[in-house]
């Protein structure tokens, strides 16, 4: 690495800090948006030369692998003590943490139980969705119910949820390494903003779920099948994106992955069996009514006219996409990159925490059209500044052309670039 590249590098990394000092400064970022998305945009430049820079140069070095580290650490450190205030999650959370340890069964329950008032605190007016049971998978209750255990405030649920973040950046350097690739390309992931927002700002239990999805993917590099099947499974107990991969493992050889995942995810919904049809009650209603900022799904169920038919067409073309990924890909890591883009591309619900589960694999495939929607998604947070003034939970039309016409921009011109490549 030469003296210009650690210069660059190092002037990225401070502002990087600075930048995410500043959110994190902020008392209330939802009520003050513009400010918020300021510090992030000078935030996201200073990641976007970084990334350039390593990219570019495939700079390497013991040096430059520490340096992605502390700035990495530094940020997260930055934010971790903030009020959580762009997204409610982690207060519903600390809610089912409080429900696991009462002995209660978090799905066949809700927040507004009268027979669960005595777990309300402070907090309960800030839990989201009181009338719902949780959606949240088994492990994530666990790890709720952990921290409820350990400390029952915010802070300690993000300590947890930083720390498996830190942990994917090491899992990422192993598996860049594995690949032949630089290490240093893991600071698409360490230095991202949207990462360090959504993980150690508004601690999204997400981090959790992607640390064990990349040790999957680690541990398949390696041979260890089981193993991978086993931290696959651990990654569906968290969010549910791992069962994407079911239908490469099939065709790919991988039964024995595919039975350890399933037998994890078994066990893990065991303990809460007695919840019967409740068991997945909130899963369905979200599929079948919930949708924010995804506007392919807009346009068509506003085309169409039925909202409903058009959540099957693009979940029906999502399916179909992830069938025709396994027949042709090998490497899970790229089959994982298609499909994870496809389901936030057809997905009628994209907060930027979705995100999360798409930036480790950029580290592999740095693609400018998705590390550029990790900057512009976090405007979708304006939606903050429509509700406060009308009470509607929408994006305003013209901010989602100003999120979505340069990504789809950049998009098309990647896909339009590899194939007059290829001819």
């Amino acid at each position: 690495m030469t003296a210009r590249e650690r210069g660059v590098l190092a002037a990225s990394g401070v502002v990087l800090v600075v930048a995410v000092a500043a959110m994190g400064a902020l008392e209330s970022p939802h009520r003050c948006v513009p400010l918020f998305l300021a510090a992030y945009a000078v935030g996201f430049a200073a990641y976007a030369v970084a990334v350039r820079e390593v990219v570019r140069t495939h700079a390497t070095g013991r040096a430059a692998l520490w340096g992605l580290f502390v700035v990495a650490i530094a940020a997260r450190a930055a934010v971790v003590p903030a009020r959580p205030d762009l997204s409610t999650d982690i207060y519903r959370y600390l809610w089912e943490g409080r429900v696991i340890l009462s002995g209660a069964n978090p799905f066949m329950t809700t927040p507004s139980d009268t027979s669960l008032a005595a777990l309300r605190d402070g907090t309960y007016d800030l839990v989201n969705h009181k009338s719902l049971p949780t959606i949240y998978p088994p492990l994530a209750q666990g790890l709720f119910a952990a921290a409820a255990w350990i400390r029952p405030n915010v802070t300690a649920l993000k300590i947890i949820f930083s720390l498996f973040d830190v942990a994917t950046i090491a899992l990422l350097v192993v598996l860049l390494r594995a690949r032949g690739r630089p290490p240093t390309h893991a600071l698409v992931y360490a230095w991202s903003p949207l990462v360090i927002v959504e993980t150690g700002h508004s601690g999204h239990v997400d981090a959790a779920g992607v640390f064990l999805l990349v040790l999957g993917l680690v541990l398949w590099q390696r041979g260890r099948r089981l193993g991978a099947g086993l931290a696959f499974g651990a990654s569906l107990l968290v969010k549910y994106l791992a069962v994407a991969l079911a239908p490469l493992l099939v065709r790919r050889g991988g039964v024995r992955a595919l039975a350890a995942m399933g037998v994890v995810a078994a066990l893990g919904y065991a303990a809460f069996l007695d919840a019967g049809p409740h068991l997945l009650g909130s899963l369905r209603v979200y599929g079948g009514t919930w949708w924010f900022n995804g506007p392919p799904f807009m346009a068509l169920a506003g085309f169409l006219g039925d909202a409903t038919v058009a959540r099957r067409l693009l979940a029906g073309f999502g399916v179909a996409f992830m069938l025709v990924a396994a027949r042709r890909e090998h490497d899970p890591v790229r089959y994982l990159y298609l499909v994870t883009g496809c389901a936030l591309v057809v997905s009628p619900t994209v907060y930027p925490w979705y995100l999360l589960w798409m930036v480790p694999l950029l580290c592999i495939y740095p693609n400018r059209a998705w590390i550029a929607f990790t900057g512009l998604v976090a405007l979708s947070y304006a939606v903050w500044v429509e509700y406060d003034r009308s009470g509607a939970w929408r994006v305003p039309t013209w901010l989602l052309a100003v999120e979505y016409v340069p990504f789809y921009g950049l998009l098309a011109h990647g896909l339009w670039s590899k194939g007059t490549r290829r001819a």
